[in-house]
């Protein structure tokens, strides 16, 4: 039986067990390099099987071109079916999220359509407002969540600075206190390339430099807000939230404004 499982896994050619063992449409399998070097020497254009003398119509590069990728879909078929059913999963709980403008700080200007916002330097709304940020550059979003799974894609210019996610209804919007978990915000915050938590001690994130898109997606009953960089396809961040937190907003802080006197913009994607 022993030697009957060392001739399976054992090449033809070389003797020797496999590398990258490769099967020829006969059915016979040999190592990779040991039937590309069979081929180069009988200097022939058809792929001629060296034990039944089969002939193999596909070139070699392009048959094992095709085995390699028939593998990888066989070894990693269920996370690509994983992820795709995680991305159905997120669309299902999609929200129409706009910007709450009574929220938002004198400085920030909103378009007309409240999915986009943007800091300049010139104060658009002098007039006091309790629910105002009088200090912090932020705006709140509608609707406001208490319970459910809720999900939402956000804009990001690459390279530029911002600060995404969720926070308290409660949230104290007159003070001049840090954007942390501990004041209620459970948001990321992106700066010169890297990514931030706002949980304590603070967590850094090394950002791919061609983030350009945010999704976040909340659920309240698991306690816990999740950001994904939508163009990769990769989980950025998990927050885990307090109980009986209350109602919770989303939260969007978009660039300070630079030598033009505006920052770049945030925008919801519809």
């Amino acid at each position: 039986m022993a030697k009957s499982l060392k001739a399976e896994v054992t090449c033809p050619v070389c003797l020797d067990f496999f590398s990258k063992p490769f099967s020829l449409s006969c059915a016979h399998t040999f190592c990779f390099d040991c039937i590309k070097t069979w081929t180069r020497k009988r200097e022939e254009r058809i792929l001629i099987c060296p034990m039944c003398r089969g002939i193999t119509e596909k070139p070699l590069l392009e048959e094992w071109q095709m085995t390699a990728l028939t593998f990888l879909v066989k070894q990693h078929g269920p996370l690509l079916e994983q992820k795709l059913h995680l991305s159905d999963e997120l669309l299902r709980f999609r929200e129409d999220v706009t910007l709450d403008a009574a929220t938002a700080n004198p400085l920030l200007v909103l378009s007309s359509d409240l999915r986009s916002v943007h800091c300049g330097k010139i104060c658009n709304d002098p007039m006091e407002d309790a629910n105002r940020f009088t200090h912090m550059t932020c705006v709140l979003g509608i609707p406001c969540f208490s319970t459910g799974c809720h999900y939402w894609e956000v804009e990001v210019g690459e390279g530029k600075e911002w600060s995404l996610g969720v926070c308290k209804e409660s949230v104290d919007r007159r003070g001049k206190n840090s954007l942390s978990s501990e004041h209620g915000f459970w948001i990321i915050s992106m700066k010169a390339g890297t990514i931030y938590s706002s949980s304590f001690p603070q967590t850094r994130i090394s950002a791919s430099s061609s983030l350009h898109r945010v999704g976040i997606f909340l659920d309240v009953e698991m306690e816990e807000v999740k950001f994904f960089d939508i163009r990769n396809d990769a989980l950025i961040y998990t927050h885990s939230l307090p109980s009986y937190l209350g109602p919770l907003r989303p939260f969007f802080c978009p660039e300070l404004p630079g030598e033009d006197g505006s920052g770049f913009p945030l925008r919801i994607c519809p």
